[in-house]
């Protein structure tokens, strides 16, 4: 299959005619990464968004925690996830929303093909092909609610198991 044919069977763009997708796919650079290269690093300034066509790859957050024994404070990598390309085809979404940085880094575990779109190029994009940019949009916005769902309802289970293991 060759890199258009998985770019068109990415779910966030099933509601684009293969024309529209066309036209999002040639506003996108190809990028290709190696094993253990950064594709994004958690704090970066950086706005575009991937479309995930090969590959897989860890997300990962630093976090700071006191070290026991210790007087101080130590930073490690906490890998949250491993991502396949035909599970999740698009990375670093929110990006093109804010002005925020990256919330975490993204690692290939095996060599990665990506479709890289700036913040500037995706909002050129909606403007001038409102219909691809509503649907596109609209989809992006049903995985944001997918995902702050699944957050809540982690969040919920770990602060449940901390009363639990604090009031014991």
């Amino acid at each position: 299959m060759n890199e258009f044919e998985k770019f068109k069977n990415i779910a966030i763009l099933e509601d684009l005619t293969e024309d529209q997708i066309s036209v999002l796919f040639k506003r996108c650079r190809r990028v290709t990464f190696d094993k253990n290269d950064v594709i994004m690093e958690e704090n970066e300034d950086k706005h575009s968004m991937f479309f995930f066509i090969d590959g897989e790859v860890i997300v990962s957050n630093l976090i700071t925690m006191k070290v026991s024994n210790q007087a101080g404070y130590s930073e490690a990598e906490k890998s949250l996830v491993r991502l396949r390309a035909e599970v999740v085809g698009i990375l670093g979404e929110m990006s093109v929303f804010d002005s925020q940085p990256r919330s975490a880094t993204v690692k290939a575990f095996e060599p990665c093909v990506l479709y890289e779109i700036g913040r500037e190029e995706f909002e050129k994009l909606i403007m001038e092909h409102p219909e691809i940019g509503t649907k596109l949009l609209f989809n992006i916005a049903k995985i944001l609610c997918v995902r702050v769902r699944r957050g809540n309802s982690d969040i919920l289970k770990l602060t449940t198991a901390l009363s639990i293991a604090l009031s014991k």
